[in-house]
């Protein structure tokens, strides 16, 4: 892939982190997390980026959008988004 595909995935990545967040106060951000999150897999699939798409899957796996009591997998979830963030940003890098 080249790097301005990266660069939108980067975006992306940081986009949802960034709900993530929104979501530990936010009940109802948690189901747009889980939305936009399943969106971000098909594209990876489609951009045939499938070391990322398998980590984003596993991502999915876990978490269980809740519409009025906290995520279970909170920290789990944003410890994967920051090392998936930290991999687009090595190859960005190369």
């Amino acid at each position: 892939m080249d790097r301005v595909h990266w660069r939108q995935i980067q975006k992306e990545l940081e986009s949802l982190y960034d709900l993530h967040e929104a979501a530990a106060s936010q009940a109802g951000k948690c189901r747009e997390f889980n939305s936009r999150t399943a969106l971000f897999l098909e594209r990876l699939e489609e951009m045939g980026a499938d070391d990322l798409a398998y980590r984003v899957m596993g991502l999915l796996a876990g978490c269980s959008p809740k519409d009025f009591s906290p995520c279970d997998n909170r920290l789990s979830t944003k410890g994967s988004l920051e090392r998936l963030i930290e991999q687009v940003n090595r190859e960005i890098d190369r």
